[in-house]
């Protein structure tokens, strides 16, 4: 039930598509942009100055990489 933005390069995933088809299968959302609805954004790097990444830090919405979705939600 959880909703996921995914912004930038993938590095475990073969790309974003499989990473949201990933997502969808769990009972997860993956939604194009960030809103007060977003539950994670998911950026391999979260430095990144994105406006994906800024509207996420404003909104206090947590920004993980590919590996923290990974052991969070796969293991």
């Amino acid at each position: 039930g959880k909703t996921f933005v995914v912004t930038g390069d993938v590095h475990v995933f073969a790309n974003r598509r499989e990473l949201t088809e990933k997502i969808d299968s769990l009972g997860g959302h993956a939604a194009g942009s960030v809103s007060k609805n977003t539950t994670y954004l998911i950026n391999n790097d979260i430095l990144s100055q994105s406006s994906k990444n800024k509207k996420a830090k404003e909104l206090g919405i947590p920004i993980i990489t590919e590996e923290e979705f990974i052991s969070l939600f796969l293991q």
